[in-house]
């Protein structure tokens, strides 16, 4: 690749949604959420339930999912960094474990996964189609300098 096409793949991008979710058991929900017993409850209703800024759903596993998303999201970009800033907070996300991209009809949506304290968090980055190949260039950067950090030294 050209030096000049790389440099313009390092900067922020706006994600038009950013998707975080977290996973639970039915006694585990109930346990860790401050409310867990009344999001069950209604959860078990109708199968989603949103409530105090999350969504929450049975998954085809039969676990729960609890999403967010949160709209006009900054991500950023660096050379040579294993890691990208998220409305300028450092976040390292998994690539190597998960990325998956799909081209949906008027956005790209990449599955991967952030490693967050003490929990793995899967998540949806959705870019719009004018600055979506840029940014897949971009994370496969990302994946590349955390492959190489990876790899055992001689």
């Amino acid at each position: 690749m050209d030096k000049e096409y790389n440099s313009n793949i390092f900067r922020t991008y706006k994600l038009d949604y950013f998707g975080k979710y977290h996973f639970y058991e039915e006694n585990e929900l109930v346990k860790e959420k401050e409310d867990g017993e009344y999001i069950l409850e209604n959860l078990k209703k109708s199968n989603r339930f949103d409530y105090n800024g999350a969504s929450y759903t049975f998954t085809k596993f039969g676990n729960i999912s609890e999403g967010r998303t949160e709209k006009d999201v900054d991500l950023t970009i660096k050379e040579n960094d294993y890691n990208v800033d998220i409305n300028g907070e450092v976040v390292h996300l998994d690539l190597i474990y998960k990325m998956d991209i799909k081209k949906l009809e008027d956005h790209y949506r990449i599955t991967t996964r952030i490693s967050e304290k003490g929990d793995t968090v899967s998540c949806l980055l959705y870019i719009d189609l004018e600055n979506g190949e840029d940014f897949i260039n971009g994370l496969n950067h990302v994946k590349e300098a955390q492959i190489e950090l990876s790899r055992p030294k001689d």
